[in-house]
């Protein structure tokens, strides 16, 4: 029995802004606007280029709040983009894109399939003139779904050889996440199906391996410092009765990092710089053909300390760093330098000293010892 491939995707959250950044310089926001539509075209590339069968979208396409015109549009002729090549899409609708308020306006092409929200639904995927696949799913129809969805997936009488089941949803605890449609591992794991495509949760995660697997693939473009690291979709090799082969594949436009910088011990204000250099180097050597905008953490004990507090120290190591970076295609942008050093101070020395200091250390340290006092 011939392997199906499909890419995983989920929480595109296209045209969503960037929260929480500093001060917005007005190039670097057009860079910003366009970076989840550059991820869903990456997507999109990489399914024509890896010759996937057909794209899975585990909810969330949209953002309520930001449900623009053109939001559809660019969306729409990226998904046009991959029917003209034969690749057929299946949508399930989330909690950020219910289906009453979801392309209204646009006719979807005839190999583009978005769950109902009355039952789970199912499609069969057929490759030359083969039954490889059903895909079942179901979508929100309102933006806050508590019931438990999973309990509405069935295997029909004759299965396809490979089943997958795909869920907006919330298995086990949420994190930060609010829960919607939640459900546990033991509603699903008999229920037959080959691979659980999951989303809503915005870290990619693989829940189980195989039998069945179940998978978050994260969103593909994070929007704020809360959304760190790489980003991106799941490739997904599987056939009748063989594990899985699940490649994650970052697609993300603009990676967002937060980067610690010891500075323990340094003395020299150049230090800062060729630490802080160093580190954008680790950073851009993972990359995948991205952009970084990083927030910077100076820490340790350094004689630097107080010329750290100074903001017009840090204003212009700020600007002087960030200096010719938008010119660049993958450019590096320090969104903010913040100092959370400490004196340079040798406690030991200082106890052990003969002063006032002292003393107060060796008193506070006796009371601290004795329950008494």
């Amino acid at each position: 029995m011939p392997a199906v491939r499909f890419i995983h995707t989920a929480d595109l959250h296209l045209d969503t802004p960037f929260r929480g950044l500093s001060a917005m310089n007005p190039e670097l926001a057009k860079r910003l606007k366009d970076a989840t539509f550059e991820s869903f075209r990456r997507i999109i590339d990489l399914c024509i280029e890896r010759n996937a069968d057909f794209l899975v979208i585990s909810g969330d396409v949209f953002d309520s709040e930001n449900k623009s015109l053109a939001a559809q549009l660019r969306f729409s002729s990226e998904i046009k983009r991959l029917s003209e090549k034969g690749i057929s899409s299946y949508i399930a609708c989330g909690n950020h894109d219910p289906y009453d308020t979801w392309l209204g306006a646009f006719r979807l092409p005839d190999n583009v399939h978005r769950f109902s929200t009355e039952k789970c639904e199912r499609f069969v995927y057929e490759k030359s003139g083969k039954v490889l696949a059903d895909i079942h799913g179901i979508s929100f129809r309102e933006p806050s779904v508590k019931q438990n969805l999973a309990l509405k997936y069935n295997l029909p009488a004759s299965p396809a050889p490979v089943s997958i089941a795909v869920l907006h949803g919330t298995v086990g605890p949420s994190g930060p996440h609010a829960e919607y449609a939640p459900f546990s591992m033991d509603d699903i794991e008999g229920r037959g199906f080959d691979y659980w495509a999951l989303g809503h949760i915005h870290k990619s995660r693989i829940v189980k391996q195989s039998n069945p697997a179940v998978v978050y693939p994260g969103n593909p473009q994070g929007r704020d410092f809360g959304e760190t690291g790489l980003r991106g979709c799941y490739m997904v090799d599987i056939q009748k009765d063989i594990e899985p082969k699940m490649e994650f594949i970052s697609t993300q436009s603009i990676r967002l990092e937060n980067i610690e910088i010891d500075l323990g011990g340094a003395t020299h204000i150049e230090q800062i710089e060729e630490e802080i250099m160093k580190a954008l180097e680790r950073i851009r050597a993972e990359g995948n053909e991205s952009s970084q905008i990083v927030r910077v953490y100076l820490r340790g004990r350094t004689s630097l300390h107080k010329q750290l507090f100074r903001q017009d120290e840090i204003q212009q190591l700020l600007e002087h760093l960030n200096e010719g970076q938008l010119a660049r295609e993958c450019f590096t942008w320090i969104d903010s330098i913040l100092a959370e050093t400490k004196p340079d101070i040798d406690v030991d020395t200082i106890r052990g000293g003969a002063g006032f200091t002292a003393e107060i250390l060796k008193a506070v340290e006796a009371f601290s010892t004795d329950a008494e006092k």
